[in-house]
């Protein structure tokens, strides 16, 4: 090669990398030439490893520009060692030379116990190396965190790197030994089989080289993330610590300390799983048709989609990114164990769960962990279970464990003494958990998990005071959750401002389901409901709202209390619109009607905000909004809404009128077929004569009828699908747009490129393509200057063709009308904007699947609020 010479003269002493070949992942694996040089720079150390990291032998590594540090005895610069050992800079930030008397403050700083404990027991320790960096400035010394962080580290790994060799009786020093000792020693003498799984954390932190790339970690890099380099080196260098006979449950104190593997890139993470995360995702994972698309699909994003949107039914808010990369994270950590002899279930949390989803296939979460409950029931003291394996090969798992422990290991939150029953509510239905108390002081007793008892979790919410009681439900404040409350339903129902009340056993779990139902459904729609996520079979987290107490009556059919108040007027009488009413609750006087001037005259004051003519005219609209979504909803079961109670209230956070409440069988008149005689709402309980256990019966069995049908309408079984084509790719940004409008409806939208000018035969054999599938499409067309793509696809097909040409300044005046005129016979719409063609595609599929249509009417109504709101700002000048 040219300039040979000249480049040898100066990299001969360097270290070399040589690509070899692909690994299985397609990560180019890199070997070092054994003639690499070492150099002794004694008490110099810019550079840092991972605690615990070995990377001697190993392939995969990641040179740096700095030439490593051999410790003890020095070598010839000319030969070389034995095991060269490259280490790869984590983060040069020391800027200059540490003196002896910099290190030894530093070390003094560190030797305190508080900060010794404050770098055990942190992830992230940015605000810890401030505060040593503030101290080291009292001290007169200027060095930032960074810096302090760096050496640290650097300190750590050299110290370990002594320790080590010593223990092996090999003769090395360092400076500083003795003072490192004695903070770092106590805690590593105590640890055994320190380097077990180091192939396997190598192999592990290679993989993430790739995605460690746009990390920056060069020295004095700005944009270095502090979530990659600000976990505490305390926390990896930790060890699994579990006594004998525990499993593999693990107590929460103990849960940060665990075996912690990062296979891909966790910039999505945003925040550290908790258990209760982990075992939603596994539960997920172990549906059979998760499983199997996640078997089958190579490109999965949007079955993680489905998962995520799985764990927010669960209250828990992760987008498809970060399950795919906790997903891999416990495939990835679940195989690594596999590999070992020994017992490696005691080396990862959640590895029987994953064991059964990977090994066990007709073994499911929910039912291992229900037999795990019922073995130790039987026999509290003495009781062990064995579990079938695989082909793989037998693995056996003897729990040796009291109830006592199974709880304490598996609820480690959930063990505590209850006061009175407002103190601590379980997120699983109570008599379960009553059931698992009763079993510490029974030993004969056989606990019966509720099938929708998914993970075996026991969340505790630490409950305050209880701020409202009602006939059918209680409201009480979350300690830990400030703005939030928790909303208990009753085992109650009642009639004619409870003159007639009776109880009804499982009331509160249909109910419930039925208010959690219909508020996702709204809330995925875009209306603003106090709606967090539902805690167990009878009760739901919302925001804290101050209630108006008013009453929002909506009416598609005259019935009921219209037609006393309204005599003439004939049952069955149809509103167009629907007729809203409102009643001011005071069960005093019956709840009376009241008119809009009434409510205005009033001058309510909650949450800050007075109820003035624009807050009933929000009210107002929002309730014709969503009785009309509900009515749509209810079609498909072929079922009619015919009237509607709501309630408002002011989130004290946001200062906004949102729906709260609930919204159940109480809350409406729902017919069957249109037909009153089947009504299936709480007019039957009204209805009857006299109240007996049959009739209560009959009246369950009309609840539990509605509360199986509403989570229908979470679904739509009307399939839609928009197709765009655009005529090259300097389209695509156009054609983008149009694509993520469509998602905001949920209308699935691929983007496919062909030219009808250059390539009309593959136009139309893309066309036939998805006309033959059966799936209701509509096509949008993107081309620009002459659009032959439009009026070409619109002649030649029965589905909907919508032209939207990226206009451009020079041209667009005259491109537009090849969009325009169009010959007779053809029937495509033409609409400039990306975001209105989505929409008008949006209004063709509304036609038929009431969820697409659910987000227009809910647009409509929020755009109309805006403008609401804009007005009243701009008339007291202060928009």
């Amino acid at each position: 090669m040219k300039f040979f010479h000249d480049l040898d003269a100066i990299l001969q002493y360097e270290p070399a990398t040589q690509i070899t070949e692909e690994d299985a992942n397609g990560r180019c694996l890199a070997t070092l030439s054994q003639s690499t040089a070492s150099e002794t720079t004694e008490g110099k150390m810019s550079v840092t490893l991972e605690d615990k990291e070995d990377i001697s032998g190993n392939p995969l590594l990641l040179v740096s520009h700095i030439r490593p540090m051999e410790l003890g005895n020095s070598t010839s610069i000319m030969e070389p060692p034995n095991n060269p050992t490259f280490i790869p800079t984590i983060a040069n930030e020391g800027g200059k030379h540490w003196t002896v008397p910099e290190v030894r403050a530093l070390i003094g700083i560190w030797s305190d116990i508080n900060i010794q404990q404050q770098l055990e027991g942190t992830v992230r320790n940015k605000r810890i190396f401030e505060q040593i960096a503030a101290k080291l400035q009292k001290s007169g010394i200027e060095r930032d965190w960074k810096q302090c962080r760096t050496k640290y580290k650097n300190l750590k790994h050299e110290y370990k790197t002594v320790r080590m060799a010593q223990d092996q009786g090999i003769t090395k020093s360092m400076k500083f030994f003795t003072e490192l000792d004695a903070i770092l020693g106590y805690n590593k003498r105590e640890k055994s089989q320190e380097h077990e799984f180091q192939d396997e954390e190598q192999a592990t932190r290679c993989a993430n080289v790739k995605t460690e790339e746009k990390q920056s970690v060069i020295a004095g890099d700005e944009a270095e993330d502090d979530f990659v380099s600000d976990i505490s080196e305390d926390l990896r260098d930790r060890d699994v610590k579990q006594s004998p006979g525990t499993g593999n449950y693990i107590p929460l104190e103990d849960a940060k300390n665990h075996l912690q593997i990062v296979t891909v890139s966790d910039t999505e993470a945003g925040k550290h799983w908790c258990d209760n995360e982990v075992r939603a995702l596994i539960h997920i994972w172990s549906d059979e048709k998760i499983k199997q698309m996640l078997e089958r699909a190579t490109r999965n994003k949007e079955i993680f989609e489905e998962i995520a949107r799985r764990l927010m039914q669960f209250g828990i808010d992760r987008d498809w990114k970060q399950c795919r990369t906790k997903y891999k994270n416990l495939k990835y950590e679940y195989r690594v164990l596999q590999k070992k002899n020994g017992n490696p279930q005691r080396k990862m949390r959640f590895y029987e769960e994953v064991d059964c989803i990977l090994r066990g296939p007709t073994l499911r979460t929910a039912k291992w962990k229900h037999e795990l409950f019922e073995g130790h029931t039987k026999n509290p003291r003495t009781s062990s279970m064995k579990r079938k394996a695989h082909e793989d090969g037998p693995v056996s798992v003897s729990l040796k464990k009291t109830v006592p422990e199974i709880i304490a290991n598996t609820f480690p939150q959930g063990v505590t003494e209850r006061k009175d029953s407002t103190e601590c509510f379980y997120r699983q239905k109570t008599p379960y958990m009553i059931q698992l108390h009763q079993s510490l002081a029974s030993p004969g007793a056989s606990p019966a998990p509720s099938p929708r008892g998914i993970m075996a979790t026991a969340e505790v919410l630490n409950i305050g005071k209880k701020l409202y009681e009602g006939k059918t439900k209680e409201v009480y404040e979350l300690l830990d959750s400030p703005g939030k409350v928790l909303l208990q339903s009753k085992d109650q129902i009642t009639a004619g401002n409870a003159a007639r009340k009776n109880h009804l056993e499982g009331k509160a779990a249909i109910s419930n389901k039925t208010t959690s139902c219909i508020f996702q459904l709204l809330k995925e729609a875009g209306i603003k409901t106090a709606f967090t996520r539902m805690c167990g079979e009878t009760a739901f987290i919302a925001p804290k709202c101050e209630m108006i107490p008013i009453e929002w009556v909506c009416r598609r059919i005259a019935t009921g209390s219209f037609l006393k108040r309204n005599p003439g007027v004939k049952e069955g009488y149809k509103f167009y619109p629907p007729k809203v009413e409102l009643f001011f609750k005071d069960d005093a006087n019956n709840d009376p009607q009241w008119s809009e001037e009434q409510l205005i005259a009033a001058k309510f004051c909650f949450a800050g905000l007075v109820i003035g003519q624009t807050e009933v005219d929000i009210m107002s609209h929002a309730t014709q909004a969503i009785f009309e979504i509900l009515e749509k909803s209810w079609l498909p079961q072929n079922c009619t809404l015919v009237d509607m109670k709501i309630e408002f209230g002011v989130d004290v956070t946001t200062k906004e009128i949102v729906l709260a409440d609930v919204i159940d069988n109480d809350s409406w008149r729902l017919w069957p077929s249109g037909d009153r005689s089947q009504q299936k709402d709480k007019q039957s309980y009204r209805d009857l004569k006299e109240v007996t256990p049959e009739g209560l019966q009959m009246v369950k069995k009309n609840f539990e009828w509605v509360a199986e049908r509403v989570e229908l309408l979470l679904k739509s079984e009307s399939q839609c699908r928009v197709v765009v084509l655009m005529g090259s790719t300097s389209d695509l940004s156009h054609c983008e747009k149009i694509q993520k409008a469509c998602g905001n409806f949920g209308i699935p939208c691929e983007l496919r490129v062909t030219s009808a000018h250059k390539g009309p035969d593959e136009t139309l054999r893309i066309k036939a393509e998805y006309e033959g599938d059966g799936i209701p499409t509509v096509f949008v067309a993107v081309a620009g200057r002459s659009n032959g793509l439009g009026p070409v696809m619109s002649g030649n097909t029965a589905y909907p063709v919508i032209s939207c040409p990226p206009l451009t300044p020079d041209w667009g005046a005259q491109d537009v009308w090849s969009s325009l005129r169009l010959p007779s016979g053809l029937g495509c719409s033409t609409i400039l904007s990306p975001e209105g063609s989505a929409q008008f595609a949006a209004q063709i599929f509304g036609l038929n699947n009431h969820l697409v249509w659910a987000k227009l009417r809910a647009s409509i109504l929020n755009t109309w609020i805006s403008l609401k709101q804009a007005d009243k700002k701009i008339r007291k000048g202060n928009l």
